[in-house]
């Protein structure tokens, strides 16, 4: 127990690194989640195809993810596409 206490940073660096963390997985008041794309960077037929394909395929996985979080006391939603920002901007 004395070694693991030992290598457990102290109270200031380990309330540093949560602050840090914290402030890093809010969102942004206009964030962008994956497959959002406001501006019209796509403007082919094959590349506009494959980005509604792709949206489809997120709300199929975001509405999978729901439904087995409705069974489940404690939800997971980090993964589901929904709720993951287009890009990070740090």
């Amino acid at each position: 127990m004395k070694y693991i206490m030992e290598s457990l940073p102290d109270r200031g660096r380990a309330s540093w690194h949560l602050g840090a963390i914290w402030a890093l997985s809010q969102f942004q008041d206009e964030e962008l989640f994956l497959g959002v794309y406001p501006d019209n960077y796509f403007t082919d037929q094959p590349a506009l195809e494959a980005t509604k394909t792709f949206r489809e395929k997120l709300v199929e996985v975001t509405n999978i993810i729901k439904s087995r979080n409705e069974k489940l006391k404690l939800p997971y939603w980090y993964l589901s596409p929904d709720r993951i920002p287009n890009s990070v901007a740090i």
